[in-house]
């Protein structure tokens, strides 16, 4: 009945406000408007001004402990609104457009020739922070993501142990320093690749910290899928 029913009435897209002749969340204007991240550091998906290919200077002068950030869009308008109406109001439509849409990306573009990971992870949120909330935005990205490529989510090997304070307002010096020590791993993960899916990526301290404690516990090779990657790494406050 449900799929009957959604094609006798008209799918509505969440940013125009007009009827989608995708049938999907987003129509064609407004999904061809998107900000997509076009020149990336090969390795921290850093947006990069040209067309250059080299790593960008942080990853030149140390090497991240993940082996690469997949992100779909620079975190500019509108998706910064999406991300923070995910986040900080309850829209969940808004993880499973995220989802099905980095789920595009990595069927279309990417593991043609290279294996899947084993498992995906959901950079976890700390118990407090997960109580406030009600939910974890990684997560609610990482179900259909996981669906569509017919992978595990495990959520039981990572938790996070140290309450960080937001990060969204500190330095990447200040987010390295909150972040150390604060992630744990149950379990053995040799071998393993490892997918982890956030919604954001602004500095790289959250999933470099993550990539690293999983590097300690066998992890052979670390991807990042994420929404949004920020084009510059400077404190910002965004009213809410």
């Amino acid at each position: 009945m449900k799929t009957y029913l959604s094609w006798l009435l008209p799918y509505t897209c969440i940013l125009c406000h007009q009827p989608s002749q995708r049938r999907q969340d987003l129509c064609v204007d407004c999904l061809n408007n998107l900000p997509i991240l076009s020149h990336p550091c090969p390795s921290c998906a850093l947006p990069l001004p040209g067309d250059l290919q080299t790593p960008c200077g942080s990853c030149q002068r140390q090497t991240p402990a993940f082996n690469k950030i997949h992100a779909l869009f620079t975190y500019q308008t509108p998706i910064t609104q999406l991300i923070l109406q995910l986040k900080f109001h309850h829209q969940l439509i808004y993880a499973r457009i995220f989802g099905e849409l980095l789920a595009e990306k990595i069927q279309c573009t990417w593991y043609r020739t290279t294996p899947l990971p084993n498992v995906i992870i959901p950079v976890p949120l700390h118990p407090s922070r997960l109580q406030k909330r009600g939910f974890n935005q990684a997560l609610e990205i990482a179900k259909p993501l996981a669906k569509i490529l017919r992978l595990p989510i495990d959520t039981q090997c990572c938790s996070r142990i140290k309450p960080t304070p937001q990060q969204i307002t500190l330095s990447a010096e200040k987010r390295r320093h909150n972040l150390q020590y604060a992630f744990q791993i149950h379990g053995d993960l040799s071998g393993m690749i490892v997918a982890i899916v956030d919604d954001v990526v602004t500095t790289g301290s959250t999933v470099q910290a993550l990539s690293a404690t999983l590097k300690k516990h066998g992890a052979n090779a670390i991807h990042v899928w994420c929404c949004a990657r920020t084009a510059v790494t400077l404190p910002q406050k965004i009213a809410l």
